[in-house]
């Protein structure tokens, strides 16, 4: 029976939301391949230099091994990367290095992970429980220098701003926990606001706080795939019209050099004075050496936790 192309993604996303799985007489008489040597990479998404730093260098360091990579991009869904798991189970794929989105399902990830028997590393993010392997980086430490960077150039009223997906993670209860943590020690009031991309910016909290007789000299954003979502909320408040104040970004960001010439949010761009920047080669390198000694040792090779540190660059005078 032939469906229009408006029904039939109606109807696959009315089964993706289900969880549909099919289970006919095509699905069970089909061939299951099988994915020896080969390793499965997780990531929330591929939107960001870090993300994709992260793909490219376990992929060529896994090929030099003898291994090859399989990408799942989740798109941030939990539901989705459940299903990931159970089709790796399925392939008896090599090991999965992991970036998980969310932290509120990492109990239900550990448990398939577990019955599959498969080696597993955490890379970026990592579960609460700390009995297993994972790699990320200095992220409370890192903050706090970034936060600190600021009160150097003299501001004392700094926002901190993190996207509502975000705080399901360990990393940026990490970060916020640096950002508060350098304020207390200078004696100063933190604020932190959660932006949310998808909703109207004028109906949020954080716009009614920007709007109100509260006064900020500088803000810091969490993760720079957050930053064209900050320009666009600042380009609808009083800041728009200012040049005062200042921004540190947590992480280097993509913004085309079009989009940077001829967009409205070239000044505030540049009033971007600290970046603080991840080592997403090492964190891949080290996350590949862990996983690869699992496979090869998985009765002997230790658990590993490292937190890799970061660089502050500070680009203002």
């Amino acid at each position: 029976m032939r469906v229009s192309e408006e029904k039939r993604l109606e109807i696959l996303n009315l089964a993706n939301a289900m969880d549909y799985i099919p289970s006919g007489k095509i699905l069970q008489d089909a061939p299951v391949p099988k994915l020896n040597k080969t390793i499965a990479l997780f990531l929330p998404h591929l939107g960001t230099n870090f993300m994709m730093s992260l793909c490219d260098t376990i992929t060529h360091k896994a090929y030099r091994n003898g291994y090859s990579v399989i990408v799942f991009d989740s798109i941030e869904n939990t539901s989705l990367e459940l299903k990931y798991i159970d089709l790796c189970c399925t392939m008896n794929v090599s090991g999965i290095i992991f970036d998980s989105y969310s932290n509120a399902s990492n109990k239900k990830y550990l448990e398939k992970l577990e019955r599959s028997q498969i080696p597993f590393v955490f890379i970026d993010c990592y579960p609460t429980d700390t009995s297993y392997s994972f790699i990320t980086s200095e992220n409370k430490k890192a903050m706090k220098e970034l936060t600190e960077s600021l009160i150097r150039r003299g501001h004392k009223n700094i926002l901190s701003f993190i996207q509502d997906k975000s705080t399901l993670t360990n990393v940026s209860l990490q970060r916020i926990a640096g950002y508060y943590e350098a304020m207390s020690q200078h004696n100063l009031r933190g604020t932190n606001e959660i932006i949310y991309p998808e909703r109207d910016y004028r109906q949020q909290p954080i716009y009614s706080l920007l709007e109100s007789s509260a006064e900020f000299t500088a803000f810091i954003i969490h993760t720079g795939a957050d930053i064209r979502h900050f320009f666009d909320l600042i380009a609808c408040t009083k800041y728009a019209h200012r040049d005062h104040f200042e921004v540190a970004v947590f992480d280097d960001f993509d913004l085309s050099f079009t989009e940077y010439s001829f967009g409205t949010h070239r000044d505030i761009c540049q009033r971007i004075v600290s970046i603080m920047a991840q080592r997403p080669k090492e964190i891949a390198e080290r996350a590949l050496d862990a996983l690869l000694g699992q496979i090869k040792q998985p009765d002997q090779f230790p658990c590993i936790q490292e937190f890799i540190e970061c660089d502050l660059i500070e680009i203002g005078n």
